[in-house]
């Protein structure tokens, strides 16, 4: 019997929280719909802080990426075995952050343009 009450009051708190999500979208709908966003400070502001987002990743991130993959393959050339093993990890990695830098450029970039 106590197991059944448990089970019902979590179906109970599941059945609340799909009704406050329900709530919480349906009234940012209609906020959104009854505003004009277009021109406000905050959607320029958010224009400008994803630009500058974006200039930073793509001056910055990549190049600090891309000078570390170039060092780590020339540091395969003159290492042992033991240290080789940990240039390839690292380029590895460096390729990996390079590919997620890529990825949240790309993300911020479709962000960007529902704004336009």
């Amino acid at each position: 019997m106590n197991r059944k009450k448990q089970i019902i009051k979590k179906i109970i708190r599941i059945i609340l929280k799909i009704i406050f999500i329900v709530i919480l979208l349906n009234t940012a709908n209609q906020f959104v719909h009854a505003v004009d966003f277009k021109n406000t400070k905050l959607v320029t502001g958010t224009q400008q802080l994803a630009e500058a987002i974006i200039s930073w990743l793509t001056g910055i991130g990549i190049t600090i990426c891309g000078g570390y993959f170039i060092y780590y393959v020339f540091c395969l050339k003159s290492n042992d075995e033991g240290e080789r093993r940990r240039n390839i990890q690292n380029i590895k990695t460096t390729l990996i952050a390079m590919v997620l830098i890529t990825c949240g450029l790309a993300l911020i970039d479709v962000i960007l343009g529902f704004y336009k």
